[in-house]
């Protein structure tokens, strides 16, 4: 059983603008995993620029796309490059996202408690948008537990599980990819799992409105498409072998479309995103929305 550790992991972060807070996390992983590799997807030169102070380093290697390909690619390039670096473990993280000083220690730690039954183990992490946890660490006696899936960001991922069942899903562009990650894995005799600790600060998906901050589900109309096509698609995919977390799935688009009508604002346009995306997702017709 290879267990992971700094000399065969590195973080891989797909970029898209940065802000600085790519820097903060950038400075946060020296530490605890120095080698990392940044795939941006064609940000501006005065954005990019900040990451100069960090690619001018061995240990973190930056590649840039001359377009943006969309979140599912640009990790297939991140892990095929990992790989080809003689890595057998990569950790994913979102460009946003903070971690805590013990996230990759804990990482680890759980890895090696379950004996290696987990080439997928995601974070526990604090909302800053809803600000509450994802799981109640009080809730649990275990430091970790078992999960359908995990999102992206704080996911430390077996390579061996690539090579075997495969890339991220490049045509969802953005959006679901790692829910039908992890349910393929499940589908193909795979487990996942996630802390019960608390291991990074991360918001999912961004706000547009601050006069809904306090709404979960107030997305960019663009955000609503790909959200609603790429969930459909997904359930559509996995509803005989994950039934429960498919009629879910379903209740929250119906939660969403609800919030759009009582709530939201921009709804003309969310509204047609919205339903563009269910009847992408009947057609099957994928990739970008240009």
């Amino acid at each position: 059983m290879l267990f992971p550790g700094k000399e065969n992991t590195c973080a891989i972060i797909v970029t898209y603008e940065p802000s600085d807070s790519v820097c903060r996390l950038l400075i946060a992983l020296q530490d605890q995993l120095p080698s990392v590799i940044l795939v941006d997807n064609h940000s501006s030169e005065g954005n990019l620029s900040k990451l100069s102070p960090f690619t001018d380093s061995s240990s973190v290697e930056l590649h840039k796309n001359n377009e943006n390909i969309g979140l599912g690619a640009a990790l297939n390039q991140a892990v095929s490059l990992a790989i080809s670096r003689g890595f057998k473990w990569v950790v994913m993280l979102d460009q946003d996202t903070s971690i805590h000083e013990d996230f990759f220690e804990s990482l680890i730690g759980i890895y090696t408690l379950s004996e290696g039954e987990y080439p997928l183990i995601g974070c526990n992490y604090r909302d800053i948008s809803k600000k509450k946890n994802f799981i109640e660490p009080d809730n649990f006696k275990k430091s970790f537990i078992e999960r359908r899936t995990v999102i992206t960001s704080g996911t430390l991922m077996r390579l061996d599980l690539f090579i075997s069942i495969g890339c991220f899903r490049a045509d969802y562009f953005i959006d679901s990819i790692d829910h039908e990650y992890c349910l393929r894995a499940r589908s193909a005799g795979f487990s996942v799992a996630i802390s019960t600790k608390v291991l990074m600060s991360h918001t999912i998906g961004s706000t547009e409105s601050k006069k809904c901050r306090w709404l979960a589900f107030d997305h960019p109309p663009i955000r609503k498409y790909y959200m609603v096509r790429n969930t459909l698609g997904t359930v559509r995919e996995y509803l005989i072998r994950e039934p429960l977390w498919a009629i879910r799935q379903i209740f929250r688009l119906l939660v969403e479309f609800l919030s759009i009508l009582l709530f939201e604002c921009n709804k003309k346009a969310k509204i047609l995103a919205f339903c563009k995306g269910v009847i992408d997702a009947i057609s099957n017709r994928m990739g970008s929305l240009d």
